[in-house]
Formats: C-alpha cells, structure tokens, sequence
C-alpha cells in the first residue's frame, strides 16, 4: 500500500498505466454490481409482479398487455429514484453531464455519488423507467475514478483526467465497445475538441473494465454479429439518413431540455418532481410497450426485421414508427428530466434506430435490389444520433464496429454521422459540454492573452515632463535631481519629440542641452501595450518610457504606473 500511496512521484506514462488498471478494474466490478441490482428489480417488478415479457437483444421474443398496475410501478420506481437522490443531488438526472460539469469545474466528485447512483438508477430502470444504463455507468465510472485518485493522494488536475477516463470506461463497458469507450473518453468532454492525453490510460481502464464484466455478461456483441456486406450504392442513401437525423437530434434535445428546464423550475422536492416525471410518462408506456425501460430488445427487433410482430393499432406502419420515436422522445425527457436517475444515451439509441427504420422501409420498397434489408439503416440511425447528440463522432465510428463484430458498417457511419453532427450544430444532449479546450475553466489560461498585452497605454497615467534643447545644462541638471530622474525627453517648441539627455552626459558641463541630445530613441504609441513598454525600458535602462503619436511628443509613463496599471487589471480579473 506504502508503494501505491506513493505513486504520483511515478513518471506520466508509469503512473497512469497503473492508474488505468486500478481504475478499470473497479470499473469492471461495478458494472457487474449495476447489472445484476437492475437485472433483480426487473425481475421482482417487471417480471413478477406485472408478467411483462419485453424483448432482449438476440432474444425478441415478447409479449404485452395493457396492466394499469404499470402506473403504479413506474411511479414507485421515480419515487425511491427520487428519494434517493436527495443523499446525492448529482446522482439527478442523467449522470454523464454532472460528470462532466465535475471535469471542467469542480475537479472532484463526492465519495457517496458512486453508491447512490448505482441504487437509484437500476431502481428506475428495474420499474420499467424510460431510460438508459450508459449514462449511469458513466457517471458511477466517473465517481469511482475520482474517488481512488483522490484516496491516492493525486493532484487536482490528476484526479479531472481520472473523471474524464471513468465516464468513457464507464459507457464502453456497458457498449462492450473498449476502444469506443476510450475515445469517447477524450471526445465527449467538449462539442468540438478533444482531451488527448487521457486516450493513453482510458485504454487501459476501459480494456480491464471490459475484460471483468465480460468473465460475466460474455463478450458476445450487444447486437449479435451483422451479417451482411457494405454496397457503396448505399452511400448517397446514408447521407439522407444522417440528415434526417441531424434533424431529429435538434428535435430531441429541444424537446429535453425544455421539459428539464420546466421541472428545474418547479419549487418542491426532488423526490415531488422524479415521481410526477415516472407518472407522466407512465402513461405513454401503459399503451406503448416499445418506450418501456432501454429499448434495447425494440432496437433489435427493428435491426432483425420483425416489425410486423409490432402491434401498430391499426395505424399505418411508418406512421406508428415516428409516433412511437417522437414518444420517445417526451416519456425519456419526462422520466430524465425531472430528476429520474437514468441514461439519456439509450433512449437516443431508440429514437435513431426508429428513424433509420422509416428511412431504411422507404428505400426497401422504392429500391429493394440496393436496399434488401433495413438493418444497416437500424444500426447507422441509431449510432448516428448519439453520436449528433452527443457530440461525438469519432467515438462513434469505433463503437459501431465493435457493437457489430463488422467493418461492413462502416462507411455508411462515417457518412451518417458526419453530416448528422454538423447539422446538429450547438444542440447537445450534454449543457455541460465546452465547445473547445480554449473555453474550458480548465484549459482556458492556456490560451490566454498574457497580462501585459491586454493593457494598452492610453490606460496609464501620462506625465509632461520634458525639457527644451535651448535649456540651460545647469537648469535640467537641477530638473532632473527635482524628479528623481537620470535623463529627459527633449522636445522643441513645436512638441517634436528630437531625443533624451542623460544626466551622465551633461554632469560638470554648460551650454545649451540640445548638444547633448541623443537621437533616434525608441518610443511606444498610445495603443501600444505594457509588454511593448516593458521592451523599450529594458533597451534604454530607462525609469519610464516616451509615448509619442507620430513625431508628436505626448508624455511619459513611468515604471511606477505601468506596475499600478498592470496590478489593477490582474484584481479585476480576479473579481
């Protein structure tokens, strides 16, 4: 133990591959330890109590029947959500933002969050919650990387690296995607940007999570093996697709944060809010099965193609499959929004795939040689809009290869996803996201400007003081000792700056002082700045410097009043 407390003397690369270990294996147990409290109050809840039968991936048999008893379950899930959450406010929600919101700003999350999530979270979705594991996951990763940084006595900067390295170990064990996940580390902090440098140990944290909780689950993609080849006649059919859901993530995100915005704003206790949000949307999910928890086994029954074993109620196909994304959408934000501690990834995995879906039955029926089956669509969709959503497309590309066991999708997500990222624009399922690096609290004194470069001149107090060069050498000699100084501008009738005297060359002399005059001083400019004064100070080994416009001599600023001038603007820049 006395050699892991010293580790933050170990170089970088030493120390964070033992970190990466450290951390991904604690990583592993948990995710074992979510799944299998989510898998027990599925079972208590879900399977005995209400004798629902949903589908799982690889396994889409199901059967439904409308129990009002759901009401109730689902908001008894909301409820213990709720009350749970108040120990640990940062367990609301949907984890992966307070995650990052941690990185940026407060370096550190608390020791309990990590417990609180990993109870409040599969409670929620044990009940049949519309929500997502990733995000808990993410979160539960990200505490419990900050809290074995921080017990090892590491920096503050160390331990943000360690919450960014848990949130990417934390989703890409649940994806059973470790390379996705160690991407995802460094991408999903910011809009636009990357955290490069913790690739290197999040590779080796989200390998060793992965390895663990596969010895439990299997390794096995979550989605079974595609099976079929890329058409590069599909391509232009993609970009369609990404389209249509750089669309839909606009919508979406709009639609979640205006409804998270309408709970934030309510004055009762959370645990009011959480069970008000598990009651609305329990409604939805009362009549539409599809919206029930994940939506992982309905993601896969779109991919296999069964979608006639839906029941549409009559209403036209592709019709049902946009009202039941578009339901999504509200029972999600309903359950995450008002405080449900739950995933908002995987409900966005759903409402991508039900796109694609439409997307990909469209082109079937209008081009069925090009387009023989939807699944590719299924897949790309349901990528591409976490990927939009969460501003994340390189992770994305990764993940779909490993969710797939197939290189066969990758060009179409490539395609898909770009243009759905850049049509999503700002809209992001995380608030807490920095568009770059530069904004960052974290990063941002790296970029910039210095001090001294901000403060322009014309902000110092200037002084007239300057002497005539048909002055006397006796008369400046006793000026100079009356400012204190070892030389003066000199500056004719017309305020032409011609040059500085110093007292070394005129002490013991007479005559006039404009024969003493030395030419061709530097001088800096009202808009010139303290680093630029700073410069000629240090040329002329002079106590001040000469502010001229032109020829025309203005006055001067003293070494004195640069340093109030600088002082000044280094404590508002504090406040």
């Amino acid at each position: 133990m006395r050699g892991l407390l010293k580790l933050s003397e170990l170089p970088y690369f030493e120390k964070w591959i033992i970190l990466g270990f450290i951390i991904g294996i604690f990583i592993g147990l948990s995710a074992i330890a979510f799944d299998f409290l989510y898998r027990l109050f599925y079972t208590i809840f879900l399977i005995d109590i209400l004798h629902l039968s949903l589908p799982k991936p690889l396994n889409p048999t199901f059967s439904y029947t409308v129990n009002p008893l759901l009401i109730l379950v689902v908001t008894f899930g909301g409820l213990i959500s709720g009350l749970l959450t108040m120990l640990s406010p940062e367990a609301s929600g949907g984890g992966v933002d307070f995650a990052i919101k941690a990185y940026h700003n407060r370096g550190k999350i608390r020791k309990r969050v990590a417990f609180i999530e990993l109870f409040s979270s599969s409670i929620l979705l044990g009940t049949g919650g519309s929500a997502g594991d990733l995000g808990p996951m993410g979160l539960i990763g990200a505490s419990i990387a900050s809290l074995i940084t921080e017990v090892l006595g590491l920096t503050p900067e160390d331990i943000r690296k360690a919450i960014a390295i848990g949130i990417g170990s934390g989703i890409g064990v649940i994806f059973k995607a470790p390379i996705g996940g160690a991407l995802l580390s460094a991408e999903i902090l910011y809009r636009r940007d990357f955290e490069s440098e913790v690739i290197l140990p999040s590779m080796i944290s989200s390998a060793t999570a992965y390895s663990i909780y596969g010895l439990y689950s299997g390794f096995q993609p979550i989605f079974g093996i595609y099976p079929y080849t890329f058409s590069p006649l599909r391509l232009p059919l993609y970009a369609i697709l990404g389209i249509l859901i750089g669309l839909t993530t606009i919508l979406f995100v709009r639609i979640y944060h205006e409804i998270s915005n309408m709970f934030r704003k309510m004055k009762v206790p959370q645990y009011v809010k959480t069970t008000l949000g598990s009651f609305l949307s329990s409604i939805l999910l009362l009549f539409l099965p599809e919206l029930i928890g994940t939506g992982y086994g309905w993601d896969y029954i779109l991919e296999a193609g069964k979608i006639n074993e839906i029941n549409t109620y009559g209403i036209p196909l592709l019709l049902f499959l946009l009202l039941i994304a578009v339901a999504k959408m509200i029972s999600s934000s309903f359950t995450i929004g008002s405080g449900g501690s739950g995933g908002i990834e995987a409900p966005s995995f759903e409402i991508g795939a039900l796109i694609g879906a439409i997307v990909g039955i469209i082109f079937h029926n209008l081009f069925p040689s090009i387009v023989p089956f939807i699944a590719p669509f299924v897949i790309i969709g349901m990528l591409a809009l976490f990927g939009a959503g969460a501003k994340a497309p390189i992770s994305v590309m990764i993940i779909v290869t490993e969710m797939t066991y197939s290189l066969q999708l990758l060009p179409g997500e490539m395609v898909a996803v770009a243009i759905a990222y850049v049509i999503s624009g700002k809209h992001t399922l995380y608030p807490s996201q920095f568009p770059t690096r530069k904004e960052s609290p974290v990063h941002r004194s790296e970029y910039e400007i210095p001090v001294m470069l901000k403060v322009k001149i014309r902000q110092c107090k200037l002084q007239d003081v300057k002497i005539n060069p048909d002055e006397k050498v006796e008369k400046v000699i006793e000026l100079m000792k009356e400012y204190g100084l070892t030389s003066m501008p000199v500056v004719d009738k017309n305020s032409t700056f011609i040059g500085i005297v110093f007292y070394q060359s005129i002490e013991g002399k007479e005559g006039r002082i404009g024969d003493y005059v030395i030419r061709g001083v530097p001088t800096v400019s009202l808009n010139s700045n303290l680093e630029d004064a700073w410069e000629v100070i240090a040329r002329t080994r002079s106590s001040y410097v000469i502010v001229t416009e032109g020829e025309k001599f203005i006055g001067i600023v003293s070494l004195e009043e640069m340093l109030k001038c600088y002082e000044k603007r280094i404590k508002r820049k504090k406040e």
